[in-house]
């Protein structure tokens, strides 16, 4: 009996620490924020939604389809030139990435594990490193341009946040304290030449290493061979904080546009999702499903909105984001998601060079 005991001990301690336990609870509790932001009256908010014009909720189905595939562009930028993937394997991949966020117990991060595996299966030998590191770069930079146009939209509507609620002003500080903590290990990132010479700093991403096995210092090196590639990285980081997020914004704006007949408060819609989208950031729910919803729920609420209205028209917006994640699985089926594997031709140099083959 005693070692079926201590098998039994040794399962229950597999699971656990799991990831599979994770994605469990981490989608227990998307489930009570959204049921929190649905409220007690289901049949109401489902009858407001069966009423909307469903003009709104096309048009906010295409602002983040839109999303999704500058996304896909801004990656193809980043990806190294010497792996030659096209704009549509970079389409291809990202919708993959997209689906898998819903069914890999890592959330986001699951899908872009998927997105590294299929990139470098077709990078070739000896491109595989540089495969996976345009992934983390391209999730680097998509948050910096988040955080970047969250502090923009904080300090011109500073006014309107005064204004809040203490809960809720507290709730914006604490996404603000994020933002900051996200732009300056962005620039420890890229910057980090200069900043690793101060023995303090050196000292402290020892700390890091020892803390986290490895893992900070191993991204360190790891984003070190995009810094000659500066203006890329600017540029993607820009055309992230200025079209690919507001892009999103818009579709809330549709959504909620659909819900009230007339449009919103622009400062504070804007800055109620932008909040949004940097909790959503943070891996506590599967996608940020329930927690976005939440955050943006409440800001719109304190700022005078019917709660109501808020409610029906988030739930609308995370319905579309599903729906566009569910209908990337299609790419599974299509040409190129599997048996495409890199062939190699010979560089002018006499050398060998991966080459992906076209679709």
């Amino acid at each position: 009996m005693e070692p079926s005991s201590g098998g039994a001990s040794r399962k229950l301690r597999s699971f656990l620490h799991s990831p599979l336990l994770k994605f469990l609870l981490k989608a227990g509790i998307a489930a009570a924020l959204i049921a929190w932001v649905i409220g007690g009256d289901g049949r109401a908010m489902l009858h407001s939604i069966r009423r909307m014009n469903p003009l709104w909720m096309l048009l906010c189905f295409l602002a983040i389809l839109g999303q999704t595939a500058g996304t896909a562009v801004r990656w193809k930028f980043l990806i190294a030139k010497e792996l030659n993937v096209s704009f549509s394997e970079a389409f291809h991949l990202t919708a993959i990435g997209l689906f898998a966020n819903l069914f890999i117990p890592g959330g986001a991060v699951g899908g872009d594990v998927v997105k590294a595996t299929l990139l470098a299966s077709r990078a070739g030998k000896g491109k595989r490193v540089e495969a996976t590191i345009s992934i983390l770069v391209d999730r680097i930079v998509g948050m910096a341009g988040l955080f970047l146009l969250t502090l923009g939209l904080l300090l011109v509507f500073l006014r309107r946040i005064l204004e809040l609620p203490p809960a809720a002003g507290f709730l914006v500080f604490v996404l603000a304290m994020i933002c900051v903590g996200g732009l300056l290990a962005t620039c420890v990132l890229f910057f980090q030449d200069f900043i690793f010479r101060w023995a303090p700093a050196a000292k402290l991403l020892a700390f890091a290493d020892r803390w986290m096995r490895g893992v900070p210092g191993g991204i360190v090196r790891s984003v070190s061979a995009y810094r000659s590639r500066w203006r890329t990285l600017g540029a993607t980081t820009v055309f992230s904080a200025l079209l690919l997020h507001p892009l999103l914004i818009l579709a809330m704006f549709f959504a909620l546009y659909g819900e009230l007949g007339h449009l919103p408060e622009a400062g504070t819609t804007m800055t109620a999702v932008a909040c949004g989208s940097v909790a959503a950031a943070v891996p506590v729910t599967p996608g940020g499903i329930g927690t976005r919803d939440a955050v943006i729920t409440t800001l719109l609420s304190a700022w005078g909105m019917p709660e109501s209205s808020a409610a029906t028209a988030m739930i609308l917006y995370t319905a579309m984001l599903l729906l566009l994640d569910l209908l990337c699985g299609i790419a599974f089926f299509l040409p190129g998601a599997r048996g495409r594997g890199p062939v190699v031709r010979s560089g002018e140099d006499g050398g060998e060079t991966a080459h992906c083959r076209k679709s």
